[in-house]
């Protein structure tokens, strides 16, 4: 993402509203839970860390990586999948040649936002849709997947787009439509990985209700 390129105002209102919503996800994280809870949460961050290493390089010099922010948030939930997002975009501003204030972006829009939008929809298809199992694996670890990483990606190019810099025609004419791609590969794996923790682990998938979408209905 050509985020760096931003005009420091956009980048200094960027890194104000992702220290807001981190201040507000640090608040809301539980950090009375059990040891194992924190262990479990270390383990996903570090393994999220690394998953973002593998990168591919395009044409040009545009590289694309491993989003995994909304699967983060369907294991950890909303507070501290930001919290995890954060700690893995500073990492990754520290190791790199970009200033700080140029991750802010990244993690608004590509950290924050997708795990917003996917506890959104965990939410309103427990609300809105029948207590069915196939609602959540389908709708939510699917289709509710793809469609959060794709909006955070047009969002996110629009944006770029709006706000000008060398590298903004070359983000939509390339690096998107492999970035959607991408995201569709990711969707896979990611939503055949949330069925067999929800199959097997269902404790281990933080936005699963196990005792809304696995209880019996009432005998009549």
């Amino acid at each position: 993402m050509p985020f760096p390129e931003w005009p420091g105002q956009a980048l200094a209102a960027a890194a104000l509203l992702a220290g807001l919503l981190l201040l507000d996800a640090i608040r809301r994280a539980d950090w009375q839970a059990p040891m194992g809870q924190h262990l479990y949460w270390a383990s996903a961050t570090a393994l999220l860390w690394a998953a973002r290493h593998m990168t591919v390089t395009l044409p040009g010099g545009l590289t694309l990586q491993y989003m995994g922010a909304a699967w983060l948030t369907l294991l950890l939930g909303y507070p501290r999948a930001v919290v995890s997002m954060a700690l893995v975009f500073g990492a990754e501003a520290l190791a790199g040649d970009d200033p700080m204030l140029a991750a802010a972006p990244s993690l608004l829009l590509l950290g924050i936002l997708p795990a917003w939008l996917i506890w959104q929809v965990a939410t309103q298809c427990r609300r809105r849709l029948p207590a069915n199992l196939f609602v959540f694996l389908l709708g939510v670890g699917f289709l509710g997947l793809f469609a959060t990483y794709a909006l955070s990606l047009l969002l996110a190019a629009g944006l770029t787009a709006l706000i000008g810099g060398p590298s903004a025609p070359a983000y939509w004419e390339t690096m998107l439509p492999y970035a959607l791609l991408l995201a569709t590969g990711e969707t896979w794996l990611e939503g055949m990985m949330t069925t067999l923790l929800v199959v097997f682990a269902p404790g281990a998938v933080r936005l699963f209700d196990e005792r809304f979408y696995l209880s019996r209905p009432p005998q009549g």
